[in-house]
């Protein structure tokens, strides 16, 4: 590793701290969509973005409002949008207040292919992260996380 960068204020357990929880957060992305493409044909962000949409009020929210949610561009998710629509699993329709904008909403197939694909997520979030902590871990490290996710404590 480096010894300073001009510029770099982080003390060297702040510095060994990001870098880990940046690799962290890609390794595991990279290993629950790897689990969801095998086994579901879906990638986490598709299958997150079901996912939102199955727990939405009426199953729909707009498609600025889904980016949002799962943390992603907005052209990023109207391209999801798209694609899973393609597959008949989202429809889009016109927000009513709004002439521009467009909601997603969930359709009854993707609505099954959520419950199809929970087993697969479930197991990739254990396998991946749930079996590496203990409880008391867990426990300690959700509001944490939810903080620096910025969102509100539970």
């Amino acid at each position: 590793m480096w010894e300073s960068i001009p510029g770099d204020d982080l003390s060297a357990d702040e510095r060994a701290f990001f870098e880990a929880f940046l690799y962290a957060a890609t390794t595991v992305q990279r290993g629950v969509d790897a689990d969801l493409t095998y086994e579901q044909q879906k990638t986490l962000s598709e299958y997150t973005t079901l996912l939102r949409l199955s727990t939405a009020p009426g199953h729909r929210l707009r498609i600025n409002e889904l980016a949002a949610a799962c943390s992603l561009s907005l052209s990023r998710m109207s391209r999801i949008v798209e694609k899973v629509e393609r597959l008949g699993l989202v429809q889009r329709e016109p927000a009513l207040n709004d002439r521009r904008g467009w909601n997603a909403v969930l359709t009854e197939a993707g609505a099954e292919a959520v419950r199809r694909g929970a087993p697969t997520y479930a197991k990739s979030a254990r396998r991946h992260v749930l079996d590496r902590l203990d409880s008391t871990q867990v426990t300690a490290l959700t509001p944490l996380l939810r903080r620096l996710a910025g969102l509100p404590p539970r």
